[in-house]
């Protein structure tokens, strides 16, 4: 009876330990991920600023009901997503998931689809294989965000394909995150910074610059400025102030085909002096399309800017030289005649080199598929300076060359053979510059604007960054005609797929998100999921052995533990037996 008793009272310790243990932790938040890319936890930038909500933000997500399991895995993701949104906020994030199509009435149905059309979202079309043939499902993969009375859509999947892959899927579940905590900042960012698109130099006009500058409109105020020697264009002399004071935060400068005048140089040259941020994407060479297209040649000749020289003191050289790369996007030519019909093919574009990221990428350039260049030229870093940090982002493949200045530029370029390429190198396409810049246009600077106060000179920068591009064309988009005018095709738009199959526009955001210090957003979006798929070959080949073990083995373990407890119990009681 002692025994028993003893027995009675160690099991209730035991209950009530684990009780108390439970109802303690219920106080406590905290969780631990084994995965090693960290699918399960937030980053510290998304924590920081979930903790810091003033109010309550409510979700409201479309993607629930009966649909194909890949998009059921998509869904238990977002929620997954949106409960760690939940907590690391302290309840301030709340959500719901709403099927569309849950009422049989199909008036509702329609009213249900045009309400969320109108609130920004966008649906999917399925393909499902059925039985019968072959069905179609709509799904509304996105979500409706309010905070403070204001709402903003998030779209968490974006393929224009009809029938998603797993690789697709799996993209969409890489940036979830990313989605959710960058339109939640949009929407809690009292004020935007301000970002100007240089004009006045030969510069592609704002509908050429349509799709990059709407993508940073969501973020940033954006504005066309024409310096034309104005000293107060970009910066502000405020009284009582011995320096001036920026307008913008950065400025994007994007293939100018004319000379900058000595006071422009000067007028930018303080811009970053003062901090500012610069994105330049120069084309280095002028190439006349219009002979190219006309008469299968043209000759590519040295694009004189007076901006060189500016570059070259702040530590980057960019060289009068086409890249010509074996990894290039492609081209349709008429490859002669067959028959009564044109014989036209796809060929190698050596012109259009591709960018790609490496494995140990930088933020800016991690994830992202191949960005679209042409007539691309090569960057190179020059002097030794300690406080300016240089970092390529994108190289030409190793099956690159460069040919200088003037270059011929012929349709031929397509019969170069492969081993043309042997023994080529990489070269820098875009190039990152952090730190303390020396002022470009001291020599040039008169000594009056020096002394004078209402100029405010300064010949060392503030802690600052620009990004260099070797090629303008990168952030310029197509202009098709359309009945209502023209239109803008989206950045990274092939006309040969049909489809944006490439990330100059995901790219260009980044550049402009990594120099005005939204890193917070860039290392959401750097961040990689592996999808690890099953080996479907091994699986056929050893479809037995797994099947036997699953179910064997947990009988086996029942019976070995029920075996292990008969004779333990046989020796503790058999040993207190006097």
């Amino acid at each position: 009876m002692r025994r028993r008793s003893n027995d009675i009272v160690r099991f209730l310790l035991i209950t009530a330990i684990i009780l108390c243990c439970v109802q303690l932790t219920s106080f406590v938040f905290f969780k631990i991920d084994l995965t090693s890319e960290k699918r399960h936890s937030l980053t510290p930038a998304t924590i920081e600023m979930l903790q810091g909500l003033e109010e309550k933000v409510f979700v409201r997500c479309y993607l629930h009901g009966d649909f194909p399991a890949s998009f059921k895995r998509l869904e238990k993701n977002i929620l997954e997503r949106l409960e760690e949104f939940r907590d690391y906020s302290g309840g301030l994030v709340t959500y719901e998931f709403i099927d569309p199509y849950a009422s049989p009435d199909k008036k509702t149905q329609s009213d249900m689809e045009q309400t969320l059309y109108e609130e920004g979202l966008r649906f999917t079309r399925l393909s499902i294989d059925a039985k019968g043939g072959r069905e179609y499902q709509t799904i509304w993969p996105g979500a409706i965000l309010e905070y403070k009375g204001k709402q903003i859509p998030v779209q968490f999947f974006k393929s224009e394909l009809s029938q998603p892959s797993e690789w697709m899927v799996n993209s969409s579940v890489n940036a979830l995150e990313f989605e959710l905590a960058s339109n939640l900042r949009k929407l809690t960012r009292s004020d935007k910074p301000a970002v100007a698109f240089l004009q006045g130099h030969g510069e592609p006009s704002e509908i050429e610059l349509a799709d990059f500058a709407s993508g940073l409109d969501e973020s940033y105020d954006v504005d066309f400025v024409t310096l034309n020697g104005k000293l107060n264009v970009l910066t502000d002399k405020l009284e009582g102030m011995e320096r001036r004071v920026n307008k913008f935060a950065a400025v994007v400068v994007v293939k100018p085909d004319s000379v900058f005048s000595l006071k422009d140089r000067i007028i930018l040259d303080q811009f970053i002096m003062n901090g500012g941020r610069v994105l330049w994407l120069i084309d280095p060479l002028l190439t006349d399309l219009d002979s190219l297209r006309t008469q299968q040649q043209t000759m590519a000749t040295s694009n004189e800017m007076k901006l060189y020289e500016m570059l070259y003191e702040y530590g980057c050289r960019i060289t009068r030289a086409m890249v010509l790369d074996a990894q290039c996007a492609m081209i349709a030519l008429d490859a002669g005649p067959m028959g009564n019909q044109r014989n036209v093919q796809m060929f190698d574009w050596y012109y259009s080199p591709l960018l790609m990221a490496g494995d140990s990428a930088h933020p800016i350039v991690a994830n992202l598929d191949p960005v679209f260049t042409e007539f691309a030229s090569s960057l190179d870093t020059v002097g030794e300076n300690p406080d300016i940090t240089r970092i390529p982002l994108y190289l030409s493949s190793p099956n690159s060359r460069e040919i200088k200045a003037p270059v011929r530029v012929n349709s031929a370029v397509v019969n170069l053979r492969p081993d043309y390429f042997a023994g080529g190198q990489r070269h820098i396409m875009a190039l990152l510059m952090e730190g303390v810049f020396p002022s470009a246009m001291k020599e040039l600077t008169p000594d009056t604007l020096k002394k004078s106060p209402e100029f405010g000179y300064l010949p060392q920068s503030d802690e600052t960054a620009m990004i260099v591009v070797a090629d303008g064309d990168i952030a310029r988009n197509k202009v098709s005609d359309s009945q209502e005018g023209p239109v803008p095709v989206p950045l990274g738009f092939d006309r040969y797929a049909g489809r944006v199959i490439y990330d100059n526009k995901e790219f260009l955001l980044n550049c402009m998100n990594y120099l005005l210090d939204d890193k917070s957003i860039i290392s959401v979006r750097s961040r990689t999921i592996a999808l690890r798929k099953l080996d479907t070959a091994r699986i056929e080949a050893e479809r037995g052995l797994w099947q036997l073990l699953n179910m064997a083995a947990p009988l086996v373990l029942v019976v070995l533990t029920g075996l292990g407890l008969i004779w333990w119990r046989k020796k503790k009681y058999a040993a207190a037996r006097p």
